[in-house]
């Protein structure tokens, strides 16, 4: 059974050393796992002898291997980066089931909507960061769809491919590799997840068509009855132009089973980059702080005259740090690290305190031509360093592959699936965990300098650094603040757990919020939507209960609670957990 648990050994990596390092941090967890007190967790309302006879009939329909149940269920099934010790006594799940195909989901559906039981889906659950496998509400049966592992099609004409929700971003790397296609796939920092999954939470990836969300083409969803929809033109029974036509006709609702519970994603289509005849790997650093507002808006103007193609990350300096050992290789204090030290770093290292990466694709006249127009950008910058190192396809064939680059050069940014970015955890610790912190904020220099000069010392007034990645498109940036803490020390949970919610009002205050949330705290984001009185809250509700009356999808996903659960939600809310939070702060 453990072939199919979030902790079970990896092998997908492109070479043995990732292998090797992911397999480590996994050890790590389960040996943490494996000393946590477990409990005999029942679905809500349901007795033990009920609850007995469910299994075998899930077992009848799915297969001994479909059916996780018991302590090896229980120690895999949650959040590898809880901030609090009961985290079995506050959501623990009763179960986990593992589908294959449409009609296993169906056939479960029916039993649950029987007992009006808790059905919290995951794709693969490596939703690190935000809750891994976990459900919100106790009892829950966890759907993994890890099993439902087909890639239905990859094409090259129009670039796009077709994935069930199981597929990792090394499953769509392979077999657009092994089919000999001209696209390049789009993989976020870690290519363990779910492409379905990650572009449905609104991930990103590295290529020109890294914004997955916004290249979502057609989708298959199960509903909370069993029934199958296919969305624009997928809704003509075998219309060749699902994948290439969003529209259909009358309204669109890809986007509506985004970040949202109101059904199961089956299938779904991903618009991919064509393979560009040559790419550059692109490198700015700046000197100081302050950098960090013409660094933002030079790359904006560059963006919007796609003069770059993909989305430049930004990272601060104890983001660098990490590549280079843990953050006690540096500074041994409980403290964040002084401005002093970090400058004798920059110096050591003879890197920005802010550095960027970035890509340009296309033929040599054009990259050349793209990367002239950064130098005239960045040689504004006083001290701003930019270096490139272009590849083009041996042998004078037109399409670069990934695979003509060194794989040590190969970056996400060609589309090349990795898990290097797995080290960062162990930032504090070896057993280290983090929550993700991620606001959206207009792409202006001044409005990001200004967030990150009162969330700096916020973060330091719990003892953390402030652990930073901008993400730029056209017309938005996402600032993610990694809160990296040692999970073996209960201090350094509970204030990465205040901080967060000290940082969510902070945004507010701002203007901002976030795009997507840690289980614990989707309540608290949900509440900051406040338009109108949360009328899009209230639109999402009206939602929930008309597709979903029973309310077993993934209640409390998103903050969108159906009906009988809107009373109570959590036993402990969010909106509590923040107000306990803010007194202590206050």
């Amino acid at each position: 059974m453990a072939a199919y648990s979030p902790l079970s050994p990896f092998s997908l990596a492109l070479n043995e050393k990732e292998n090797g390092m992911a397999n480590e941090v996994l050890s790590t967890w389960q040996t943490t796992a494996s000393r946590t007190p477990t409990l005999d967790i029942l679905p809500p309302g349901v007795d033990a002898e009920t609850w007995t006879g469910m299994l075998e009939e899930f077992k009848r329909i799915l297969g001994d291997k479909g059916v996780l149940s018991g302590h090896e269920h229980r120690i895999r099934y949650i959040d590898p980066y809880a901030e609090k010790s009961d985290e079995q006594e506050k959501r623990g799940s009763s179960a986990t089931l593992f589908p294959v195909t449409v009609e296993h989901i169906q056939a479960i559906l029916k039993i649950c909507n029987e007992h009006k039981i808790p059905l919290w889906t995951v794709s693969r659950g490596k939703n690190l960061g935000y809750g891994g496998p976990a459900a919100r509400v106790k009892g829950s049966i966890i759907l993994d769809l890890q099993r439902m592992r087909k890639v239905i099609e990859v094409n090259d004409r129009y670039s796009y491919y077709t994935v069930e929700p199981g597929v990792t971003f090394f499953d769509i790397y392979r077999a657009i590799h092994a089919q000999k296609k001209n696209i390049w796939c789009s993989v976020p920092a870690l290519g363990w997840g779910s492409v379905v999954g990650n572009a449905l939470d609104r991930g990103w990836g590295y290529t020109p068509a890294g914004d997955h969300s916004n290249q979502i083409c057609g989708i298959e969803v199960v509903l909370a009855d069993g029934t199958i929809v296919r969305t624009g033109a997928g809704a003509i029974d075998n219309s060749p132009c699902w994948p290439l036509f969003r529209g259909g006709y009358g309204p669109t609702y890809e986007s509506m089973f985004s970040q949202s519970n109101f059904g199961i994603v089956t299938k779904l289509t991903l618009w991919a980059s064509p393979s560009p005849e040559g790419f550059m790997a692109c490198r700015v650093d700046v000197e100081s702080e302050d950098d960090l507002l013409p660094l933002i808006d030079g790359f904006r103007d560059l963006l919007l005259h796609d003069v770059i193609q993909n989305h430049p990350l930004i990272g601060n300096l104890p983001r660098e740090m990490v590549k280079r050992g843990q953050r006690k290789d540096f500074y041994d204090g409980k403290d964040a690290i002084p401005d002093a030290r970090l400058k004798e770093i920059q110096k050591q290292f003879s890197i920005g305190f802010w550095s960027a990466r970035f890509g340009l694709y296309g033929p040599k006249e054009m990259v050349e031509f793209n990367y002239k127009r950064c130098q005239e950008v960045f040689d504004k910058l006083p001290g701003a360093r930019l270096t490139g190192k272009a590849y083009y396809p041996p042998d004078g064939r037109k399409a670069l592959s990934p695979e003509d680059i060194p794989l040590a050069e190969r970056t996400v940014e060609t589309g090349t699936p990795s898990l290097m970015a797995l080290k960062a955890v162990e930032y504090r610790g070896k057993d280290g965990g983090h929550i993700s912190f991620s606001p959206v904020l207009p792409p202006e220099g001044r409005c990001a300098l200004s967030f990150y000069r009162d969330a700096k010392p916020l973060c330091a007034r719990y003892g953390f650094d402030y652990f930073g990645g901008l993400h730029l498109y056209p017309r938005h940036l996402t600032m993610i603040n990694m809160i990296y803490f040692d999970r073996t020390s209960d201090t350094e949970r509970a204030n990465a757990s205040k901080l967060f919610v000290e940082l969510v009002h902070l945004a507010r205050k701002h203007g901002y919020s976030e795009y997507r949330a840690h289980i614990d705290y989707m309540d608290l984001v949900a509440e900051q939507y406040d338009f109108n009185g949360c009328s899009l809250r209230d639109l999402n509700e009206r939602i929930k209960d008309a597709l979903d009356p029973n309310g077993i999808l993934s209640p409390g996903k998103q903050g969108i609670w159906p009906a009988r659960y809107r009373q109570r939600k959590e036993e402990v809310s969010d909106m509590e957990k923040a107000v306990e939070t803010l007194q202590l702060a206050n």
